[in-house]
């Protein structure tokens, strides 16, 4: 075992609170709730709290898999390492690479709904920036690289108000709501049985609306996963982070389901579908809530909280984006010089600089979409800029867009985790059948629903199938998003074969790079491991 020569990233620079902000700001909580549930309502009626708790059991369970990696491996390259030491370098090869394209796009993604929002918000008011959504898109962009720049505690000093800000807001809703007892009173039964699930205007309603409601259900947690990013910069990483990973979980899934319940009862579940559900409102409903059930202070703070959440979260995703990218330049899976670190801040400030370029590109690229509507509500889609009836496309539809290519990839990304999870403990003598068997499976066949959502549709021969099911249908551009998926996934083979073939010393490295721990528990060094194998002492 010998010790990487690399100045590395600021060792116990984040503790539990630290690493758990950094997570509900990648998740963005507030956002994910003020415009998911009136979605899951419009298909699941009443019953959206049952939604979200079966989605946190889902959830929970994929959950289990990556606490237990996480208390086993500790590095920036985060699932991409724990894969190496299950399924082999070729499977982390893949996994690295979806997970670094899907954060890559999901800057820009959030880069580009919040410059959306600002400019609607202010166009509103009269103000007008030359560029529209695009010029705040990039104003943020920079903003983000100046920051991570400095360092994650930098950072994290940032996003740390707004991500506990947005989470105070739901909580206070939720607690006056509740304790007013909404517009009726209590009630589980509709909100937590099927019962409240077949309401006029819920399409699908019934067991299938609940089933499709689950799709935004899960989405609504992604981001949990940050957390293994920060392996070498978090105080005690293989005791931190599986706690913290464990217990932000379990309370988000408080939070979800008692903000949907929240919002059910404080506007009747018999209008969960008519008034809760209009999702062209979004997300005007909770807004109404605040306003009626605390004040209208909590209702401008809410049109707020949804930026700075989404903001925050792509803050989160630079972070996180930029810790894999340099993970796999310290190997050599990309050009060395993005595995440096600043000398002063320890912060992977080339491979910052390369994502705040890459966002800064996209936005660009996205600022050219052009949308002409016409009077059957159809619309075509077209580059070039603004004139006559064609009008820029919305930074909102982009977000869109991204946010679909990226939940791809992530998704993919924590099926192969849930497959990993058995063989390492096989390989390593520690296979129990609930942690190992029960809950990776559980987990998949529930993840396999958004995934098939994504996929299934576009088919030329099932999709019409699947939509009459009640699976939204995805007239273009949706139906392509799942070939730049396959085309992010040609791309890595064929660099893959490229490095295994030109490089195979460099190729046979990858996610052997791993942070150890001193005796205290504290981060101490770089290590780079053949194997990491946990022996009994009879094998000794």
């Amino acid at each position: 075992m010998g010790v990487v020569p690399t100045s590395g990233l600021r060792q116990n620079a984040l503790g539990p609170a630290g690493l758990a902000l950094l997570c509900i700001a990648a998740i963005a909580p507030a956002a994910s709730m003020l415009f998911n549930v009136p979605v899951i309502a419009s298909q699941a009626g009443a019953a959206s709290p049952l939604v979200f708790l079966l989605s946190a059991i889902g959830v929970l369970f994929l959950g289990v898999s990556v606490i237990y990696f996480a208390s086993k491996l500790s590095s920036a390259g985060g699932f991409y390492t724990w894969i190496r030491h299950a399924l082999g370098k070729g499977t982390a090869f893949q996994v690295g690479w979806l997970m670094m394209g899907a954060y890559a796009l999901f800057e820009a993604a959030l880069q580009a709904t919040v410059g959306g929002s600002l400019d609607s918000n202010f166009a509103t008011l009269g103000f007008h920036l030359p560029g529209g959504w695009v010029t705040y898109a990039l104003l943020l962009t920079l903003v983000v690289g100046v920051i991570a720049y400095f360092g994650v505690k930098f950072s994290l000093w940032v996003m740390a108000p707004f991500a506990a800000a947005e989470v105070l807001g739901l909580l206070v809703l939720d607690g006056v709501i509740t304790f007013k007892g909404g517009s009726g009173g209590q009630d589980l039964l509709h909100t937590l049985t099927p019962a409240g699930s077949t309401l006029h205007g819920v399409a699908p309603g019934g067991a299938l609306g609940i089933g499709l409601g689950m799709i935004l259900g899960i989405l609504a947690f992604i981001g949990f996963e940050t957390g293994a990013a920060y392996g070498e910069e978090t105080r005690h990483p293989k005791r931190v982070i599986p706690i913290a990973t464990y217990a932000l979980l379990a309370f988000l899934s408080v939070l979800y389901i008692w903000t949907s319940y929240a919002a059910t009862i404080g506007i009747g579940w018999q209008h969960a579908g008519d008034i809760l559900g209009n999702v062209a409102d979004a997300p005007q409903q909770y807004i109404l809530l605040a306003n009626r059930y605390v004040g209208s202070w909590l209702g401008a703070a809410l049109v707020i909280l949804v930026i700075t959440s989404n903001a925050a979260s792509a803050f989160a995703m630079h972070q996180v984006m930029t810790r894999y990218f340099y993970a796999m330049g310290r190997e050599g899976i990309l050009p060395r010089v993005f595995g440096q670190t600043h000398p002063r801040w320890r912060s992977p400030y080339l491979a910052s600089c390369v994502q705040t370029g890459f966002t800064g590109i996209v936005i660009l690229l996205l600022g050219l979409v052009l949308q002409q509507s016409h009077p059957d509500g159809s619309i075509t889609f077209a580059l070039g800029f603004p004139h006559d009836t064609w009008t820029q496309t919305s930074g909102i539809v982009s977000f869109q867009w991204l946010a679909s290519v990226v939940t791809m990839c992530i998704l993919l990304v924590y099926l192969m985790t849930n497959v990993a999870s058995p063989l390492f403990a096989r390989r390593h003598h520690e296979f129990r059948v609930f942690t190992h068997a029960v809950a990776p499976l559980v987990s998949t066949l529930l993840l396999l629903l958004p995934l098939a959502s994504y996929v299934l549709p576009p088919l030329p021969v099932i999709g019409s199938w699947v939509t009459a099911l009640g699976f939204a249908p995805t007239p273009f551009p949706t139906n392509i998003l799942p070939l730049f998926v396959l085309l992010w996934v040609a791309l890595g083979l064929g660099y893959a074969w490229y490095l295994s073939r030109k490089a195979p010393e460099r190729y046979e490295q990858l996610g052997l790079i791993i942070q150890q721990e001193s005796a205290e528990g504290g981060n101490h060094g770089i290590a780079e491991e053949e194997e990491v194998h946990t022996h009994r002492e009879e094998e000794a």
